[in-house]
């Protein structure tokens, strides 16, 4: 072994290939050792993505802790959630807070939502801000970008419970249900590294619809599932259970959302449920969610306020941005002269990103006609709250009734006299029933 230095200073030892290898390892098992110490029972081998029946994961021994409940709820644009939702966290919180008494915090980095107009983070719109709003959701994540990220999280929050719920943007982007399962456990690892003893909650992946490739991805959904109660068994251990959340068992994407993806009401109420339901059953916090769950309304909540005004050749109807509404409809209906049924208007109403208020011009309209107009916001395929009517007189100053109006031989043409300010004509026929005469106190019905 060649000396370095002074003669009479000690040599260094200089390690061989193998000798490196080895104290790697050793450290690598000692490492190991500390964690499965801190944790308790935990495994690292992964499960085949075909692998497992769904079975009810057993229930475990850990109790709720002492006082507040710190929970972190992380995940994809389904936990985020966009302008204009309660959110399923929201639901939750008023299960949590109100129903079961807990005391509970919501924990983590963001407060906010996605404007899904603008496609810009920082939307405070919630259709009711009254709950504790932090999160650590956002917005197209999968499940290995949580993986990155939620350990330091994890370590800065310090949550009791971790709520886990991705996967589907993995699958859009073409990683295989192993692969996403891979993402989940290295999440979880991730934060019990950073926390010894968290409980975490994993949330199945909702179905999609109406995606263009729902059977590739419902599959893949499927299979995530039926395998994800076999990854929590084998990463559970008693100081830190890991259980699963059946958010997908009553969900239907082509009811519960808004867009074939991202839960409306309905779902928000559904993944609540069994959130709240796993919380319960294994974790003992709170109560199971009371069944059945309760009907509630979709689609934007704040009812647009409509003004108009007369614009050339029609009424402009226009109205503020309504919180979460992707697009709106025009209900139209006659008053006078001659009352017609309200009708929905062959027009929709776009909303782009800018500031301009949403409006539009309807034309064809009666001179001197009462009108009534309704507004109803859309997000997606969600109706909300309709506006007030808003009554209009179209014309103040009609053009004079023609002239001349004659109908040609044989009842087959009708003219009339041009009017010279009239843009249009509309026609009312109405039929008449004609009777003969009804005969004379004495006169025969063949009158002789």
């Amino acid at each position: 072994m060649p000396r370095t230095g002074s003669q009479d200073s000690p040599s260094r030892f200089k390690p061989t290939p193998l000798g490196l290898f080895g104290t790697a390892a050793a450290a690598m098992f000692l490492t190991l050792l500390l964690i499965q110490s801190l944790l308790g029972t935990f495994r690292t081998g992964g499960p085949e993505e075909d692998s497992g029946d769904f079975g009810p994961v057993p229930p475990t021994a850990a109790a709720p802790p002492e006082g507040t409940s710190r929970i972190m709820i992380a995940g994809d644009s389904i936990v985020q959630g966009s302008g204009g939702d309660f959110t399923w966290r929201y639901r939750l919180w008023r299960h949590l807070d109100g129903r079961s008494g807990l005391d509970v915090d919501f924990v983590g980095p963001y407060d906010s939502m996605l404007d899904a107009v603008t496609g810009s983070q920082g939307a405070t719109s919630y259709a009711d801000a009254g709950f504790d709003t932090d999160h650590a959701g956002r917005w197209g994540a999968t499940a290995a970008d949580l993986a990155g990220g939620i350990g330091a999280q994890v370590a800065e929050h310090d949550p009791h419970y971790l709520l886990f719920m991705a996967g589907v943007n993995d699958f859009a982007r073409g990683r295989s249900v192993g692969e996403t399962l891979s993402a989940v456990r290295d999440a979880v690892t991730a934060a019990r590294v950073a926390k010894g003893g968290v409980r975490v909650v994993l949330g199945e992946v909702t179905p999609v619809w109406d995606s263009g490739s729902d059977e590739e991805l419902n599959t893949r959904i499927t299979r995530f599932n039926a395998a994800l109660p076999d990854l929590a068994a084998d990463m559970s251990g008693d100081r830190s259970p890991v259980v699963v959340a059946r958010t997908a068992a009553e969900f239907a994407p082509a009811q519960d959302t808004w867009d074939g993806t991202h839960p409306d009401a309905r779902g928000e109420l559904k993944i609540a449920a069994a959130f709240a339901d796993a919380l319960a059953r294994d974790l003992r916090l709170g109560k199971p969610f009371p069944r059945p769950l309760p009907d509630v309304r979709t689609g934007p909540r704040v009812a647009p306020e409509v003004s108009a005004e007369q614009s050339a050749g029609g009424v402009r109807l226009s109205w503020d941005r309504v919180p979460g509404a992707t697009r709106y409809e025009v209900l139209q209906q006659r008053l006078r002269p001659d009352r017609d049924e309200r009708v929905r208007l062959p027009v929709e109403v776009a909303v782009s990103g800018g500031d301009e208020r949403p409006s539009v011009v309807v034309d064809s309209l009666l001179a001197g006609a009462t009108y009534e107009f309704v507004v109803q916001p859309f997000k997606g395929d969600d109706g909300g709250v309709r506006s007030d009517a808003e009554k209009v007189v179209f014309d103040d100053e009609p053009p004079s009734a023609p002239d001349r109006v004659r109908v040609g031989s044989g009842g087959g043409e009708l003219s009339w006299a041009e009017v010279p300010s009239a843009t249009h004509y509309e026609v009312w026929r109405r039929p008449l029933r004609c009777r003969l005469p009804e005969p004379s106190p004495g006169e025969s019905p063949g009158g002789g």
